[in-house]
């Protein structure tokens, strides 16, 4: 297996988890890519008052977008805290409240995806508020990575009582984030899409690359260097470069199969960006003792996952009835 996941960081169990934290991160990555990109543009869109497709399309699914994202999310989070237990709780005692606004800030922001919805009178300032919460989220996930690798800073953050981390690097890491999120956004929303359409998202998902690549030389001269991360940053910006050339291919003929090999460029440019975004505090992770490794629970979430699943089907088979 390739590197972090042949066993180097640990033990395979540690290995496991890594992976399934990858995984489920990048999943995460796609939809609330979606969301955030997404209610940005609509509220480009709603200020400019222009007739959008691309927008109305995304306000209609953005709720749903959302829900799927923060439920997404629940997999990586729980990798997160097994990987890192000591940094990842102690990061979120050092920004405390600060770090718990991040909840209210989602809820607040998926109701005003709703009123945005709903109602087009207030459609302006419901996205403006959905927008503004989910930059704050993105930024508050960004200090928490800053934070839960500085060591040093933990004594003087907390003697200080600061609940902010000023470090350098987050404003760059945000605008990778915010250029990968246009790619990404571009990319799912631009396959049910017009060729006019093609055009109009070819062209973000471009800047999206531009930006990402321009905070990521940023980010790396900061960090004191190129970080190969075992071949995966080369990988990573050769997929980018393809992710580029795809999308002024697709820009110049919208019907072609420039999408296709667009979208699986960004998809393998994804999953490169998160293992080099992961390989700095891969030497941190805490390994597990024998007393975790060996408490089992399997059955237990065997039969949640049923339970599970037979809901969600239930659900699905409620609401086409009713349709």
């Amino acid at each position: 297996m390739m590197w972090p996941f042949d066993g180097s960081i640990g033990s395979p169990v540690e290995s496991l988890w890594l992976a399934l934290y990858l995984v489920t991160f990048a999943l995460h990555a796609v939809l609330v890519s979606c969301v955030a990109a997404g209610a940005g543009y609509a509220l480009v869109a709603a200020v400019r008052r222009s007739a959008d497709p691309i927008a109305a399309r995304a306000r209609d699914w953005l709720p749903f977008l959302l829900g799927a994202g923060i439920t997404a999310g629940v997999g990586p989070l729980l990798f997160l805290q097994l990987l890192y237990q000591r940094r990842f709780y102690t990061a979120n005692l050092l920004m405390g409240p600060r770090w718990g606004a991040v909840v209210p800030a989602l809820i607040v922001g998926f109701y005003a995806l709703y009123l945005a919805k709903a109602s087009e009178r207030r459609r302006r300032l419901a996205l403006g508020v959905a927008t503004g919460c989910f930059a704050f989220v993105a930024w508050s996930w960004t200090e928490l990575h800053q934070v839960m690798l500085d060591d040093a800073g933990w004594r003087a953050m907390y003697a200080a009582g600061e609940r902010f981390h000023t470090d350098a690097a987050i404003l760059p890491r945000l605008a990778i984030w915010c250029g990968a999120m246009l790619a990404l956004f571009a990319a799912v929303f631009a396959w049910p899409a017009t060729a006019t359409e093609r055009r109009r998202l070819a062209g973000l998902a471009l800047a999206g690359v531009i930006v990402c690549g321009a905070a990521s030389a940023i980010a790396a001269a900061l960090g004191g260097g190129l970080d190969p991360a075992h071949g995966w940053t080369y990988l990573g910006i050769a997929a980018a470069v393809t992710a580029a050339l795809a999308w002024a291919w697709t820009a110049r003929r919208p019907e072609g199969p420039g999408l296709s090999v667009a979208t699986a460029a960004t998809a393998a440019a994804l999953i490169a960006g998160t293992v080099v975004r992961e390989a700095p505090r891969l030497a941190l992770i805490e390994h597990a003792t024998a007393t975790a490794t060996d408490a089992g629970g399997l059955a237990v979430f065997a039969v949640t996952l049923v339970i599970g699943v037979a809901a969600i089907l239930w659900v699905v088979r409620t609401a086409r009835s009713a349709a």
